[in-house]
């Protein structure tokens, strides 16, 4: 049975979120659930959204089947869930993806991952080293209006980020951001000062995945 079957098979009778349904279906480590989750709303197989898991009764992102009735709603009220942006590298869900893989592989445990698919509020990752947390907001890259819209995306991450620290001045904070657009590699020598005042780091991501930190 692949991994997607037994994750299938464990949310049969249960609306679990990503560490309950780790366990449940004996699919390690728990970024592979959350890869194959986002993979199955996408294609709107399961709905996840912020709920109370069945099984530890705690408010985190939950995953549960959606019937037919609800498959045929989801698609037509939800355009999100077949824009065909999502297949670009730079969308926002693709990006997140890199930087928790880049996270886990250099030894932080994810706390956290908002589902950008259905547009969760919150923060868009949550990790933790040595006792440290470590809060980013992550941002694509628009396919309308770039410019413009670029612009206001990267506010709205430094905004994030002044929240951030106003809620937990210990927090390590960051931004993630797709690598090589113009826009928003001309917005960080202007934001400088506040990196200084406020240090955050900068988590660029390449077409291929990989991660700078800057």
């Amino acid at each position: 049975m692949s991994n997607k079957d037994k994750i299938l098979s464990s949310l049969l009778h249960a609306k679990l979120c990503d560490d309950c349904l780790s366990i449940s279906s004996n699919v390690v480590p728990r970024q592979t659930v959350f890869s194959i989750c986002r993979s199955l709303s996408e294609a709107s197989i399961i709905y996840r959204h912020q709920g109370v898991c069945d099984h530890c009764h705690k408010t985190k992102t939950t995953s549960r089947l959606l019937n037919g009735d609800e498959l045929t709603r989801e698609t037509v009220t939800n355009p999100q869930q077949t824009d065909s942006a999502k297949s670009a590298w730079y969308w926002e869900g693709n990006i997140q993806s890199s930087v928790v893989n880049h996270l886990v592989i250099n030894g932080f445990t994810i706390r956290s991952v908002a589902d950008t698919a259905s547009r969760t509020s919150g923060k868009d990752i949550i990790a933790s080293k040595d006792g440290n947390e470590l809060w980013i907001s992550v941002k694509g890259y628009p396919e309308k209006s770039q410019h413009v819209q670029a612009r206001h995306w990267f506010s709205g991450a430094i905004f994030d980020l002044i929240l951030y620290h106003g809620e937990n001045s210990d927090a390590m904070l960051g931004i993630a951001l797709p690598d090589g657009f113009t826009t928003y590699k001309n917005l960080v020598p202007r934001i400088r000062w506040l990196k200084n005042s406020m240090p955050f780091q900068i988590y660029w991501v390449n077409e291929s995945g990989t991660v700078r930190v800057e």
